[in-house]
């Protein structure tokens, strides 16, 4: 018999399309951390990232504390980073839930964006620039005052901290790739609403130029546009903007089947949905944390490239000049030296072997200052990188194992509690620097108070006013 068997084992299950799957077909496998989770992990890398801006104060003022704590900084420098990291995976988390809908989260990270720089504008403009002017004869040089030592701690000539501009321009992204309106941009007229995603990009952009231009030193960004940069490298928003176009189209490829819209909002609250972007999210936080490496890499070593042939440049010009201006005087000296040569029998002139000796002396000398033009302009070009934001996003790679255990489906306990994570990472830093401050008195290097003679001057003083 040649026939095929019919039913002699299992078939294979066929795999469900993403169109076909519902609640009730749904996977079983949820990732056990939840937004709730990665919140909690983002306020904590934020208060250890406050941690290591005291840290790095003490070794400003004491060279002990620096070295003694040299290598905990190392490794508290990389929280700021993945603090952010972890909040925009919860802000990504929460538009896909969109259980609040995209306004609120817009209202939320554009309400925290305002009221971080109205802080700054006020303990920084009232209490540091009007405290000080309280001091001086002339008011009017103490915000210069106060910019000169803020610019000592900045050696890129600027200071970004606030983060909820990084969530805010993510939050307008995701709004303007993936969010239908209803009334005004309908129909073709949506396309350019799409467009408008172009906008925080121009953003981010226009603040990665004038960070390079900060750190270059051909510009100085005022004090007050401080609150209004963004933190994140650029690599992070990259892959924000890739997250919010799989979701975009994937909702293209959902709604090929005939699907609607609205279904394509109940399919987000599925598992699988939100294992398989668990996964996408993975893989794209290692690509990502390898490319920006090689951007780094690649930046620097172009503009090392480039200072090596201005140097080269340079030094041919400089060298054309001073031939040029001894080229006669060399053509005499050397006729003058084979004129006496010939006199005294075809001696060897002794000045010859010399300037052969002294040639070739200089050459190791020339390449070691190479060696160290090569090795500077390197230095400094990472730097500038680095600054700029390039390098930053290396870290994402250590989050993708975690990433594999999350799913943005699981809604929190407690929403109270959820809420008032925030509040607990804004005191918990308030901690931080004010008991950081206290432990930092006694390493100031200022001279000790004699207890009775300031009684005694308190005294004084007190008298003049009776």
């Amino acid at each position: 018999m040649s026939g095929r068997r019919v039913g002699s084992g299992s078939e294979k299950k066929r795999r469900l399309g993403i169109h076909e799957t519902t609640l009730e077909n749904d996977i079983r496998y949820r990732g056990p951390l939840s937004p709730t989770h990665f919140k909690v992990l983002g306020w904590l890398c934020i208060v250890l990232a406050q941690v290591a801006m005291i840290i790095r104060l003490g070794g400003y003022a004491d060279a002990s504390v620096a070295a003694s704590t040299a290598s905990l900084l190392s490794v508290l420098d990389n929280a700021d980073g993945l603090a952010l990291a972890f909040l925009l995976i919860v802000n990504f988390a929460q538009l896909l839930n969109a259980h609040d809908g995209y306004r609120i989260q817009l209202l939320i990270n554009g309400t925290a964006m305002a009221g971080v720089c109205g802080l700054y504008y006020l303990i920084f403009y009232r209490y540091l620039v009007g405290g000080l002017a309280a001091f001086l004869v002339q008011p009017s040089e103490a915000l210069p005052a106060v910019k000169k030592v803020v610019g000592l701690f900045l050696p890129y000539g600027f200071f970004s901290f606030n983060i909820f501009v990084d969530l805010f321009l993510c939050t307008l992204t995701m709004i303007f790739l993936n969010y239908n309106p209803g009334r005004v941009f309908v129909g073709k007229a949506r396309i350019c609403f799409r467009l408008l995603a172009l906008l925080p990009t121009a953003y981010e952009v226009g603040c990665m130029l004038l960070k390079l231009r900060a750190a270059r030193g051909l510009l100085q960004i005022p004090v007050w546009a401080f609150p209004l940069l963004t933190v994140k490298p650029p690599m992070t928003f990259v892959l924000f903007v890739v997250l919010a176009l799989f979701v975009k189209t994937r909702e293209l490829r959902f709604r090929r089947h005939g699907k609607t819209h609205e279904e394509y909002k109940a399919f987000l609250k599925t598992r699988r949905n939100a294992w398989n972007f668990s996964v996408f999210l993975a893989i794209m936080l290692v690509l990502f944390s390898v490319l920006d490496v090689a951007v780094l890499l690649g930046l620097s070593l172009t503009d090392v490239k480039q200072t090596i042939t201005a140097h080269h440049q340079q030094a041919l010009m400089e060298a054309a000049s001073e031939a040029d201006q001894t080229a006669q005087g060399d053509l005499e000296a050397a006729l003058e030296q084979m004129r006496q040569a010939l006199e005294q029998d075809a001696a060897v002139p002794m000045d010859a072997v010399a300037n052969s000796e002294a040639a070739d002396a200089a050459n190791p000398a020339e390449d070691q200052l190479s060696k160290e033009l090569l090795m500077a302009s390197l230095d400094s070009s990472i730097r500038m990188a680095v600054a700029v934001g390039f390098g930053g996003s290396i870290y994402l790679i250590f989050l993708a194992p975690v990433v594999l255990l999350f799913s943005y489906t699981r809604k929190p306990k407690n929403r109270l509690v959820d809420a008032l994570i925030p509040a607990a990472g804004v005191f918990l830093s308030l901690l931080v620097y004010i008991e950081g401050i206290h432990q930092l008195l006694g390493h100031l290097p200022i001279q000790k108070v004699n207890l009775h003679e300031m009684i005694d001057t308190a005294k004084m003083y007190m008298s003049m006013f009776k």
